[in-house]
């Protein structure tokens, strides 16, 4: 038998991550998701999708976060957060929405996640939806991501003033 050299397996080990890496991003490329393109729901019985919305899934029971400020303010604290995270990267933004791309720590697996507001009634209401390009099971990560939002949006202070 014989034996592999050291530096060859540590070339061989490399080669299979980038390989990997590069094939998960052409297997799942960046598409923007424009506001009239707000995805309704997640899939039913998804294990890699969670929303807050009046289709709420796999958050809590959320269906909407609410806020007494005005749409610009509540968006504009919405991408602080996002642009506070870790491997995030904003694709898409408009007004009333914005569309980033979070990827995980080692393989890079990209996951949407996408923040929409309108006004209703003087408040502006936020939908939240997070979910995995691949695989079946995202291992709670997106539910994570999703209530870490709402946690981070329901804290925040923000002026007062009508949503019109």
């Amino acid at each position: 038998m014989t034996k592999l050299n050291p530096r060859l397996f540590a070339i061989l080990i490399i080669a299979s991550y980038l390989l990997s890496v590069i094939s998960i991003q052409i297997a799942a490329p960046d598409r923007i998701i424009d506001p009239g393109d707000f995805p309704e729901k997640c899939p039913e019985d998804s294990l890699n999708c969670s929303m807050i919305s009046p289709n709420s899934h796999r958050s809590g029971g959320l269906v909407e976060l609410r806020f007494n400020s005005d749409l610009e303010t509540v968006m504009q604290e919405a991408r602080e957060w996002i642009e506070s995270q870790p491997r995030t990267e904003l694709i898409g933004e408009w007004t009333n929405q914005t569309h980033s791309v979070f990827k995980s720590l080692m393989f890079r697996f990209p996951d949407d996640f996408l923040v929409s507001g309108f006004c209703e009634g003087g408040q502006s209401v936020i939908y939240v939806f997070s979910q995995s390009r691949l695989g079946i099971s995202d291992i709670g990560v997106n539910k994570d991501r999703v209530t870490s939002f709402a946690i981070h949006m329901e804290g925040v202070e923000m002026p007062t003033s009508e949503c019109l």
